[in-house]
């Protein structure tokens, strides 16, 4: 089984700037379609419910893998995003398998506990919505993704396009360029904004 390196630590302080946000959240029974495909672009999470947008990406040639991740709120507004290379080269199953799971470690960190994870990986979506255990090679991985989730109060799995998972796709790129980890409390990369914008067009 492959084991997740650790996130750095979250800033105490960062983490405190949420603590209104959180306390205003309300535990609702809402229930988000399951269908097979998702749109072309991005939608707002439930109410009371926070969306974790995650993506992989594979350097083949530096034999690199990387993660990016955003956390909004149902306005579309980002509480907060990070971006991590990893020192090594991940099958791209595995990979999108790993990036779901340091969303989720990332998200938990910030304490977050009402949740829609959404990513691009068809595949992995499906296999996280599935009731039976994924037998497959990377079927490890997805079950460690779905033992993780059951630490969150609601967790939700939503399938979305390339076209609206732009923004943690640019981020798993631009990963790959940095020594580490990087985290963004209520922002993102300068020229990432382009890619929230248009997500954020649709809502207004």
């Amino acid at each position: 089984m492959l084991q997740s390196s650790p996130l750095h630590q979250v800033d105490a302080n960062a983490r405190t700037s949420l603590v209104q946000y959180r306390a205003d959240l309300q535990v609702l029974e809402v229930q988000v379609g399951c269908s097979g495909r998702g749109g072309n672009r991005w939608t707002a999470p439930p109410n009371g419910f926070v969306k974790i947008n995650f993506d992989g990406a594979n350097a083949e040639s530096s034999r690199l893998s990387s993660v990016g991740v955003v956390i909004r709120d149902s306005e579309g507004a980002v509480l907060a995003s990070c971006a991590e290379k990893l020192n090594q080269l991940f099958k791209a199953e595995d990979m999108e398998a790993l990036a779901a799971l340091k969303a989720l470690s990332f998200t938990q960190e910030l304490g977050f506990q009402n949740i829609v994870l959404e990513g691009d990986a068809l595949n992995l979506i499906q296999a996280l919505k599935a009731q039976e255990q994924n037998l497959l090679p990377w079927g490890l991985l997805v079950e460690d993704v779905k033992e993780y989730g059951k630490k969150f109060r609601r967790v939700l799995y939503s399938h979305v396009k390339r076209n609206g998972n732009s923004v943690a796709h640019n981020l798993a790129k631009y990963a790959l360029r940095i020594p580490d980890f990087q985290v963004w409390m209520e922002d993102v990369l300068s020229h990432i904004v382009q890619f929230l914008q248009l997500d954020v067009t649709h809502l207004r």
